[in-house]
């Protein structure tokens, strides 16, 4: 796939949807649970920020609203291995993007995102893997609500 070339797939929510060849990503293993699913297309919508789509491009059922976890958790420090990069062939670091998976709920303190699960892109050559950490720090539920406040109570300490 030439990254130059938009993609034009279906997804049961939003219709059809065109993206750059540079927001495609190809997942070699899949995801945890959709493994037969290999490639995705990153969405912005415009009234969502910071919020994207992460939308199968195989299965129009299949999408995921993605974060990337440093804009609301900026201490975010997952250990991980080189081994845990092992396919998405990383050569420095600034190739290198995390995105957690957020789940949605009318109930604001009960949107949580899974930092147990980053996923890890080399956006140089668009490479994509779910990692699961080794690290008790993280869980699959943290509150985005309760890391925003945290931060504005912090901000408020500093001004203060």
């Amino acid at each position: 796939m030439s990254e130059t070339n938009e993609v034009t797939f279906t997804n049961a929510k939003f219709g059809e949807v065109t993206v750059e060849g540079t927001s495609v990503l190809s997942f070699p293993e899949g995801l945890p649970g959709f493994e037969r699913l290999k490639t995705f297309g990153i969405v912005q919508v415009d009234d969502e920020a910071p919020f994207l789509r992460l939308l199968s491009v195989d299965e129009p059922a299949v999408g995921f609203v993605v974060l990337n976890p440093m804009l609301i958790f900026p201490d975010y420090n997952p250990n991980f291995g080189s081994e845990d990069l092992d396919g998405l062939q990383i050569e420095a670091t600034e190739d290198l993007e995390m995105y957690c998976i957020v789940t949605l709920s009318q109930i604001p303190s009960e949107v949580t995102a899974n930092l147990k699960g980053p996923i890890a892109v080399n956006t140089r050559k668009m490479l994509a893997r779910q990692m699961i950490l080794v690290d008790d720090r993280y869980t699959t539920k943290h509150s985005l609500l309760a890391a925003d406040q945290a931060s504005q109570a912090q901000g408020q300490a500093r001004s203060g």
